[in-house]
């Protein structure tokens, strides 16, 4: 029995590794380089160049390569015609592609797995341009035909709403070593509105991805890793913020399925670094600046106007449900280190955010210096005797300090992302006149204890003067007593 068992093994062995090298063999006569650019240019429409597809005997289970693909925006099949085994110029590129690798384990699926060990875009290449009637450079790829627009107006049967995707639905177990791009750039020019983004250094990796219908409750995670810039090329025309150059640096993971519901519904939850960056104009920071109970106290704090630029930020990030949680979020920058969590609806837009903020300590002389001018015009000028502006600043000062002597006020932000509202929770202030008023309290009372002192002094002194003349007045009695005992005795 254990022979049969072994020689039919063998055989079916056999017969697979004769299939994938016929496979493999019949890959590299059919397929070449220049057959596979002209049926894209046919489908495409545009004009590609290949300079290397490599596939070996083994291709089915080893892999394919593809070497240094170009492909151009689109073009007539007049220009197709011209542009005949010539190079796509940098000016006309769509899309770039230094190489792509395709590896699967063709074996694995006889035994009902899908294992995927590499499907990857290195150093792609991308430039999507939308011009300014609107239309991208790519709407001819994804616009329907004349027959496609045909078939779209007939009328379709009505059929209720369609059933989520489910784990159910999957037929077989998933394992994927990795898919995605490396080393890519991207370039987006908005014609319409004068702006253009830039992606640079992108890496994005889905990996690790074990799913597994029967058994969800041990499969079923993806890893995801996205390591990128993205910029702006000169400052924007719309929205919360004006231009920004950020790095990010993102690793985490995803659970697909909703393991109670088996229903499609990602939960991702990410720990994404910012090794550097820089923000100007962000919506929140200029609602920070107009909080008027610190603008009055402080005056204006100028340095939240300025560029935000930061090294080494981080945050914690989980989703579900287009509920965004963000927690232990961290940006030291040059003026302040700021602290923050909180959550915010990506469909409604809704922000509900706390944010603390430790001023660096070259910021408090000018905040000092801010804090007088202010009491100064505060200061009654009948009182300007008695209270001195450095002292009340100094009072003032102190209601601003941690218990470290350092510069931290803490807000609570809320209402929309566009639109913020921003309200100083922490420390509590008062207002300039205030502090004035508790300052000349205890300056009075110190004025009242100098006033008792010197009554004391003044009444001493006039009951010393009063003793000396008594003293005085007795001698001279005493004096006038013996001349007159003399004169009467004769002495």
């Amino acid at each position: 029995m254990i022979k049969k068992i072994l020689k039919w093994f063998g055989i079916v062995v056999g017969i697979i590794i004769v299939l994938i090298i016929v496979a493999g063999v019949v890959l590299m006569l059919i397929i070449d380089e220049k057959m596979i650019a002209s049926q894209m240019e046919n489908f495409l429409n545009r004009h590609v160049t290949i300079q290397r597809i490599s596939i070996g005997v083994f291709a089915v289970a080893s892999g394919i390569e593809v070497r240094d693909v170009r492909i151009s925006n689109y073009k007539t099949k007049k220009e197709l015609t011209l542009l005949k085994d010539k190079p796509v110029t940098e000016k006309d590129l769509f899309v770039g592609l230094k190489a792509f690798n395709f590896k699967i384990k063709i074996i694995k699926l006889f035994s009902g797995q899908v294992v995927l060990d590499e499907l990857v875009l290195y150093e792609p290449v991308i430039n999507v341009v939308k011009n300014k009637n609107g239309a991208y450079n790519f709407d001819d790829l994804i616009k329907p035909g004349a027959a496609e627009k045909k078939e779209e107006k007939k009328e379709t049967p009505k059929t209720g709403p369609s059933k989520p995707f489910t784990a159910d639905d999957l037929p077989i177990e998933i394992s994927v070593g990795k898919i995605g791009l490396e080393k890519g750039r991207m370039k987006y020019v908005d014609e319409s509105l004068g702006q253009t983004f830039q992606v640079y250094n992108l890496t994005t990796l889905i990996h690790s991805i074990k799913i597994d219908p029967k058994d969800l409750m041990k499969k079923d995670s993806v890893g995801l890793a996205v390591e990128m810039g993205v910029k702006t090329i000169g400052e924007l025309k719309t929205g919360s913020v004006k231009s920004f150059d950020i790095g990010f640096d993102i690793k985490g993971t995803a659970i697909p399925f909703d393991k109670k519901t088996r229903i499609a519904n990602p939960e991702i939850d990410l720990k994404m670094g910012l090794p550097y960056g820089s923000l100007t104009g962000l919506q929140i920071f200029e609602k920070l600046k107009e909080v008027e109970q610190l603008a009055k106290y402080t005056g204006k704090l100028e340095f939240l106007k300025k560029e935000i630029k930061w090294k080494n930020a981080y945050v914690n990030v989980w989703y579900k449900n287009n509920l965004v949680k963000l927690k232990e979020g961290k940006i030291p920058t040059d003026d302040y280190e700021l602290t923050y969590a909180g959550q915010t609806n990506l469909s409604t837009k809704a922000v509900d955010m706390d944010m603390d903020m430790l001023l660096a300590d070259k910021h408090e002389k000018p905040i000092r210096s801010g804090i007088e001018k202010n009491v100064k015009k505060a200061i009654p000028a009948k009182a300007a005797k008695y209270v001195k502006s450095e002292k009340v600043t100094d009072i003032a000062m102190k209601s601003l300090m941690n218990k470290d002597g350092k510069i931290q006020l803490t807000f609570k932000v809320t209402g929309k992302l566009n639109d913020p509202k921003t309200k100083l929770v922490s420390p509590k202030l008062s207002s300039i006149s205030d502090v004035i008023k508790d300052s000349s309290a205890d300056i009075k009372d110190a004025v009242k204890e100098q006033a008792k002192e010197k009554v004391k002094e003044e009444v001493k002194e006039a009951k010393e003067e009063a003793k000396e003349k008594i003293e005085k007045k007795t001698d001279k009695a005493k004096d006038k007593a013996k001349d007159k005992l003399k004169k009467k005795f004769k002495f």
